[in-house]
């Protein structure tokens, strides 16, 4: 059954202004404390070369000769990043051509200016996942293992057993290797599943100099001392966002700061500049994609229930939803940390942000986009919720695991773990990952079991906060949570 669902005047696009109610009902709302972000029309691009770009192109543009890659001892030591699926349609033909035909897909070969074909991690390692058994590129990836592996062995070359003199790219090998085990130690995350992206950022920008993105051998700026995690959006909403980051910290043209993992390899502002040729492409693309549809049953008429109580609860916030995206509205409302109360560490880092802040304006980036911290205030930008289903665990930095205890606070675990990393293995009732709760955190769990722990009591990882279901009884929240999957 199609819903159709109710729509509201749109905001003026006005940073400075308070947003007024936008919620159905006439009570107040956190809505009320929330001020619009202002968007920016995007730049105009070609969708199906954005797609190619993303899938083929060497926007990090040192990387793995494919000689090497392809080898035995590499493929053995690469494991599973190396053996992972090709990019297929839904009738298992390939999406790419060439030798990227059979290339695990977050993985792109391209040809540098030397004529070597080399091997390099692209977009998708963070920004595609399996949900029910099928692989979605634009949807966050959350099973992703960086409790230690990025690391390395101590820093040791687990390319030491070849003689990468001999090779042709074998420059470009040790390039990516060392660059990574710089960043490593700011990648490390507690739990499998939680992402890095926000503090490799920083790690990046503090060893680039500013004015030409050459590498330094020492940061050039103080670096967070919390290694908190983030959820990674899905891109489908980043049609409708102002901000590219869950705390309001990069506004304008989202190219500027897409395009940052580049960083990686790009030591010239002349090689940014060709990467960012494309980018346009690459974000049409990203605008282009559509939130997957629930695969379950709905309930419709319980869901028709849950639609009021959305409009008159949730939508001052979060939007409205029509049977098409130009029936939508979303208001881009950035809301105050005393209002939304959930973990201010990413919120509230404020020496580490003002370095970045100060870094983004003297770079070629700084075209784009700019960054902006405390601006109205402290704050997490209320989301878009298309897709919402696919995207579990929730809050910025995935601290619940169902929807259900997103909006029943008493619900959520503060000790939890997933049952396992199957993808079909999916609760339709709660709206999330199947889990288990536990009696004990990471400190006292084996070495075996602690990384798999998700503890809400470590700095970075609170499940607080986001209590505006509290005054909804049981039955209004199922509802609303059946509503949800309509979306």
């Amino acid at each position: 059954m199609s819903l159709q669902r109710a729509s509201w005047v749109a905001f003026a696009l006005a940073a400075s202004i308070a947003a007024c109610n936008t919620s159905t009902s006439s009570d107040p709302g956190p809505w009320d404390d929330g001020v619009v972000i202002p968007n920016e029309a995007p730049p105009p691009g070609n969708v199906k070369a954005g797609f190619q770009a993303l899938v083929s192109n060497g926007y990090i543009s040192c990387g793995i000769p494919l000689d090497i890659f392809n080898s035995p001892a590499v493929r053995a030591l690469l494991g599973s990043i190396a053996q992972m699926q090709a990019l297929t349609d839904a009738d298992g033909k390939p999406l790419r051509t060439g030798k990227n035909a059979d290339m695990p897909y977050n993985w792109n070969v391209h040809t540098n200016d030397d004529g070597v074909d080399l091997v390099s991690p692209n977009c998708l390692q963070c920004h595609a996942e399996k949900i029910n058994g099928q692989l979605v590129i634009g949807l966050g990836n959350v099973t992703s293992d960086y409790t230690g592996a990025a690391e390395g062995d101590g820093g040791a070359n687990p390319f030491d057993s070849i003689d990468l003199d001999s090779i042709p790219g074998g420059d470009q090998l040790l390039k990516l290797f060392e660059r990574q085990t710089t960043i490593g130690p700011y990648t490390i995350m507690r739990t499998v599943g939680t992402n890095p992206a926000v503090v490799s950022t920083f790690a990046l920008a503090a060893y680039k100099e500013p004015e030409t993105l050459a590498w330094l051998d020492e940061p050039a700026f103080p670096l967070p001392a919390v290694l908190f995690p983030t959820d990674v959006p899905p891109w489908w909403r980043t049609k409708k966002k102002s901000s590219h980051f869950h705390n309001g910290l990069s506004r304008g043209d989202h190219r500027g700061t897409m395009i940052l993992a580049s960083m990686v390899c790009t030591d010239t502002n002349e090689e940014a500049e060709e990467i960012m040729e494309y980018f346009d492409d690459l974000y049409a693309y990203v605008r282009s994609l559509e939130a997957p549809v629930y695969p379950f049953e709905i309930d419709a008429t319980l869901a028709e229930q849950g639609e009021g109580i959305f409009l008159d609860n949730c939508s001052g916030c979060h939007g409205t939803y029509g049977a098409s995206d130009d029936e939508d509205t979303y208001p881009n409302l950035i809301i105050p940390l005393d209002v939304i109360e959930t973990d201010p560490a990413f919120a509230g880092f404020d020496e580490n942000i003002a370095a970045l802040e100060d870094w983004f304006e003297q770079t070629f980036f700084a075209r784009y986009a700019t960054i902006v911290y405390n601006d109205p205030f402290r704050g997490y930008t209320a989301p878009p919720l298309d897709g919402i289903w696919a995207t579990a665990p929730f809050l910025h930095n995935g601290s619940v695991p169902t929807i259900e205890a997103v909006i029943d606070p008493s619900q959520r675990p503060v000790h939890w773990r997933r049952i396992d990393f199957d993808s079909t293995n999916y609760d339709t009732e709660r709206l999330g990952w199947p889990y288990e709760s536990l009696t004990y955190g990471q400190a006292e769990a084996s070495d075996e079991e602690r990384r798999y722990i998700y503890d809400t009591s470590l700095i970075g990882h609170s499940n607080a906060g986001h209590t505006f279901g509290n005054h909804l009884s049981d039955a209004e929240r199922t509802a609303l949570v059946e509503y949800l999957k309509t979306l």
